[in-house]
């Protein structure tokens, strides 16, 4: 017995659009691409090398947290606070909570589906007590009741707007300090509700909207469409810290049917569960070796670094937040797929991404497709145009810009996105373009137009660079690096970056060759 439908969506495969098409890049000499490859990871394994070394030989004069237990050494890097909050939070409640959850979900599934919402809530509200507070838990369920209210209006306009002033609101000094003051009793409880609450008001974004689509004239039944918003808000698996699951999606895993347990599916989970916790487990370790996040406090130990030992701190910032996030989303997604639901993969690694686009495509897939789907598609339309285009890809990014929290680091984070988007949209319309491809056919030999390619990757590897500095660390770090690479470094820093971006550009290159072939046998 499959649990009903309260409404009828839109349930067709998402298609990616075709940003471009799966041309294969010149092929290069197979030495020189071993060079390429051995030079980029010599260099990176070489940077964090240095890094490990300044990292232990200056711990004394950063904050790092004494350990007396632990078999990997006696100073550990807490300062991350995703980390600090939320990994104990995964090991401790979320994975013994959520098996249980599990269990009685599939009990529910398979006798009476059509209570599977309400478990959800009931189920949620008995983790987030010991987690944020009774107070905290109340103050989760005002966003979707409010955003419940105005959906009544069934206006996409007023939805947005209510959307992002409660946003806002949550991010002002008087409801932080309100926060803190309520929850005093609980270790980060003003940041453990601010980040569930913002969850909750994008999924009840995302509910809104897509009701506003599919009931335009208001026709459903109010009660039951309440209980399934507040199921999807508090979907025990991603209540706390994400990822962000479509509502489309939510829905079409609440109407999939009891699917017996075989051998086969157990032993598949438990792999899966091996999988990710090994993750965790190495994302722990390398805390008690390398200290970058304490680095945020001490920017001038940052300056003193060598070229090396910088290098391998910003190596390590873009490693450690991927690692991060692939744990945070995968160990939930895991307990979600085991009910029957299909969510958004755990983040890929964008490292080797030759497209500055595909980092945003790759990392967070749910949050893209919540983007392309509610806000770029909505806007550019069937108009194609550059200048379509790019005020769609303007609207994206403030929604970045609001989402991720209104402060000049994320600003400058988003910015800097925003004009290395363009600049690829642009590039993009010139590598198209039939006088450029005559030119470039009878000009440029082949194999130099992969060298080509690699320079124009340099061109935007080098605000990645920039934006993810800003963002994963603080704008003075960023402008530390900056300064080095182009003014205090030069001209050795700045050809040694341009060298190994360079490097990187070709080996994405050849990944990507390496992929279409796969997809070809």
């Amino acid at each position: 017995m499959a649990a009903p439908v309260i409404f009828k969506l839109d349930r067709q495969k998402w298609h990616q659009p075709s940003h471009k098409k799966d041309e294969m890049f010149p092929t290069l000499h197979w030495i020189e691409v071993l060079f390429y490859f051995i030079s980029f990871w010599g260099g990176a394994i070489y940077s964090l090398y240095k890094f490990f070394r300044t990292s232990q030989r200056w711990g004394q004069y950063m904050p790092i947290t004494p350990v007396s237990d632990s078999m990997f050494g006696s100073r550990q890097d807490q300062t991350d606070i995703e980390w600090y909050v939320w990994s104990p939070i995964v090991v401790n409640f979320i994975i013994p909570w959520g098996l249980l959850h599990v269990l009685l979900a599939q009990i529910i599934r398979r006798f009476a589906p059509q209570h599977l919402c309400l478990f959800y809530i009931l189920f949620s509200v008995c983790l987030l007590i010991p987690v944020i507070s009774l107070m905290g838990t109340m103050l989760c369920f005002v966003v979707p009741l409010i955003m419940y209210v105005v959906l009544m209006s069934r206006l996409k306009l007023l939805i947005w707007l209510a959307w992002c002033l409660m946003l806002i609101l949550f991010n002002t000094q008087l409801v932080t300090s309100y926060l803190e003051w309520c929850l005093d009793d609980v270790p980060e409880g003003d940041y453990k509700v601010s980040v569930v609450v913002a969850w909750i008001i994008l999924r009840s974004l995302s509910f809104s909207l897509e009701v506003c689509d599919a009931d335009p004239e208001a026709e459903l039944t109010s009660l039951p469409l309440l209980t399934t918003l507040l199921g999807y808000c508090f979907y025990m698996p991603f209540v706390c810290i994400g990822p962000y699951m479509p509502f489309t999606d939510f829905q079409k895993g609440l109407a999939e049917p009891y699917k017996k347990w075989t051998i086969q599916r157990i032993g598949y989970f438990i792999l899966q569960f091996a999988r990710f916790l090994w993750w965790m487990f190495l994302t722990h370790i390398v805390l008690f070796y390398f200290y970058a996040h304490s680095l945020h406090f001490s920017p001038r130990l940052v300056k003193k670094m060598t070229s090396w030992s910088m290098a391998g701190f910003v190596y390590f910032l873009f490693v450690f937040f991927l690692l991060k996030f692939v744990v945070l989303y995968g160990l939930p997604s895991v307990l979600a797929r085991m009910e029957g639901f299909d969510p958004p993969r755990h983040p890929k690694c964008t490292l080797m991404t030759y497209r500055f686009s595909d980092v945003w495509r790759y990392f967070d897939h749910g949050l893209y497709r919540f983007m392309l789907k509610h806000i770029y598609i909505p806007w550019v339309g069937s108009d194609k145009s550059m200048l379509k285009q790019v005020q769609g890809t303007a609207l994206v990014f403030t929604f970045v810009y609001v989402w991720h929290g209104v402060s000049a680091q994320v600003f400058w984070w988003s910015t800097i996105n925003f004009f290395g988007i363009v600049i690829e949209k642009i590039a993009d319309y010139v590598l198209h373009n039939r006088q450029y491809i005559e030119w470039e056919n009878r000009w440029v030999p082949v194999s130099w137009r992969r060298r080509m390619y690699g320079l124009g990757a340099v061109c935007l590897y080098i605000p990645s660079l920039a934006a993810n500095t800003i963002f994963l660390s603080n704008l003075e770090n960023a402008a530390i690096v900056a300064d080095r690479i182009f003014i205090s470094g030069y001209p050795h820093a700045t050809a040694a970056t341009f060298f190994f971006m360079f490097c990187l550009g070709q080996i994405s290159m050849e990944l990507q060759n390496w992929k279409i072939k796969l997809k070809l046998k």
